[in-house]
């Protein structure tokens, strides 16, 4: 147990503190960070934590008429009518997607090559516009930036750009997105509530989590269930780093009423650390210890960061990049300029 947690030596031995793990990563000791978000790391973004009653979500579900307010938020219902879920889309989207410094923080991570993984509750990508790749990055829940057909006759998929276009004229598809091919219902690849989670989460957990030296958990309540369980599956005597503005599996607001979201999330033993308060004010006091502030300060976002997720998608279908075809596409122009040949 005592690997992680000696220095510096002032401190009491086998208690993890904010001044150990600062220590602790200047000393390089840590080498296979995995990382779990959830909302709280993007409301600073514009991103409304539905958590938060700040978001006025109760006032904003009541005119759709629902069997019971939490049915926005379902598969099954999503099935019957996705209308509910396209009109909230639509007021709560925020114009622009910025990554927070918290987003950078992870890019930092990976650029010391101290990151092994980020599992993200989110579905806003940020993550990708911060400068990750789909490889660093595990969407517990999915992400806006892919949406498909949902007849098993058609399955075509459609980007970003494509969504938010249909999402914002709803004059012209009665509010709901429509494939272009047959007609029937679009939907983000996300995942409700009642629905699996995919694949490539369940089939990373085992090896990512035996190599795990050090989780940061942070903006996530753990209320909600399977993510919250990952907090068990590291290895006995490795640190474990909770930052939010609550304690962990407490939930506070509307939609924690309604869901009655809470859970037992035990974060006392001695390897754990939890530092309450709000994400990137946290996350910047950690890397100002650790000499790493203008490190951080220096992550490229949005720019930099859609480039290299573009690249990432294009490797992957393509093999190649043509900077000049895709600087020419609206959903690049809104981003990015072309970025220098390396």
């Amino acid at each position: 147990m005592g690997g992680y947690l000696t220095k510096p030596s002032s401190d009491v031995g086998g208690v993890l503190t904010k001044d150990i793990l600062v220590q602790n990563f200047k000393d390089g000791m840590y080498k296979n960070v995995i990382v779990m978000c959830g909302a709280g790391i993007s409301t600073s973004a514009g991103i409304p934590d539905f958590r938060s009653p700040s978001a006025g979500l109760y006032f904003k579900l009541r005119k759709y008429n629902l069997p019971y307010p939490e049915a926005v938020f379902e598969g099954s219902y999503f099935k019957q009518n996705p209308l509910p879920f396209y009109s909230l889309c639509r007021e709560l989207y925020p114009e622009k997607l910025t990554p927070t410094t918290t987003h950078k923080f992870f890019t930092l991570l990976r650029n010391k090559n101290l990151l092994r993984r980020v599992y993200t509750q989110n579905i806003d990508a940020l993550e990708f516009l911060a400068g990750l790749t789909k490889d660093e990055v595990i969407e517990a829940h999915g992400s806006f930036q892919r949406s498909y057909c949902t007849s098993r006759n058609c399955g075509k998929e459609y980007d970003l750009q494509w969504l938010k276009t249909e999402i914002f004229t709803p004059e012209k598809n009665d509010g709901v997105p429509k494939c272009d091919d047959c007609q029937s219902v679009v939907r983000p690849d996300i995942v409700l509530f009642g629905e699996q989670l995919p694949s490539r989460f369940h089939n990373s957990l085992s090896a990512d989590f035996a190599a795990c030296d050090l989780l940061i958990v942070v903006g996530t309540s753990l209320a909600v269930s399977p993510f919250n369980t990952l907090v068990g599956r590291t290895k006995p005597g490795v640190p474990r780093v909770y930052i939010n503005k609550t304690q962990p599996g407490k939930v506070e607001g509307i939609v924690g009423w309604m869901l009655s979201l809470s859970a037992n999330v035990d974060f006392s033993r001695n390897e754990d650390l939890f530092l309450q308060g709000y994400c990137d004010e946290i996350v910047t006091e950690l890397c100002t210890k650790a000499d790493w502030k203008e490190e951080l300060e220096n992550i490229e976002v949005i720019r930099q960061g859609i480039w290299e997720y573009l690249q990432c998608l294009l490797r992957q279908e393509h093999g190649v990049i043509n900077r000049e075809v895709l600087a020419a596409e609206p959903v690049i122009r809104e981003f990015v300029s072309p970025a220098p040949e390396s």
